[in-house]
């Protein structure tokens, strides 16, 4: 009887744990490669030590550069967050699928919109101009969309393990 109400009431499976984690970290590596750009638009030059110190020039400004870095580190790192709380989590099987599809559009979402935003018209803050502002800003809308499920579903699984724990 226990089986078929945790079948009912489960956290993420192994597999969607599994799967987050991998975007998750993932998406963290990306992060560091803007990193790697951020610092190059702060210092103007890549010093690699003992090489001599490369001029290189990355476009946009430096905030642009620091959004690209902290953006998917900090998306990354929320996720990998909830696969750590999911046992926490009362969820039906077809609300884990849906957390774990809204988890997986913000992360990419965001990734792709914060490593556009630096070749961007506008940061893709409006649908117009060129094919990158229009992916960027198209890439963030599919990000706020999955945020709201991951974050709805959230309260609502921990809401739900409240009510199981009076």
């Amino acid at each position: 009887m226990s089986s078929t109400i945790e079948t009912l009431t489960s956290s993420l499976s192994q597999r969607q744990k599994s799967t987050l984690l991998i975007h998750g970290f993932i998406t963290i590596l990306i992060g560091f490669f803007g990193g790697f750009a951020w610092l190059i638009s702060m210092a103007g030059y890549l010093e690699l030590w003992p090489l001599p110190p490369l001029d290189l020039t990355v476009p946009a400004t430096k905030e642009l550069w620091r959004n690209a870095h902290t953006g998917p580190i900090n998306n990354g790192m929320l996720v990998i967050l909830v696969v750590a709380i999911s046992p926490l989590l009362k969820l039906t099987p077809k609300a884990s699928k849906f957390m774990t599809y809204g988890a997986i559009a913000m992360l990419w979402g965001n990734t792709l919109g914060y490593s556009t935003g630096p070749f961007s018209t506008n940061r893709g803050l409006t649908p117009t101009g060129d094919f990158i502002n229009i992916l960027c800003y198209g890439s963030f809308y599919v990000a706020v969309v999955g945020a709201f499920i991951l974050v709805g579903l959230g309260i609502y699984g921990s809401y739900k393990s409240l009510l199981e724990s009076k």
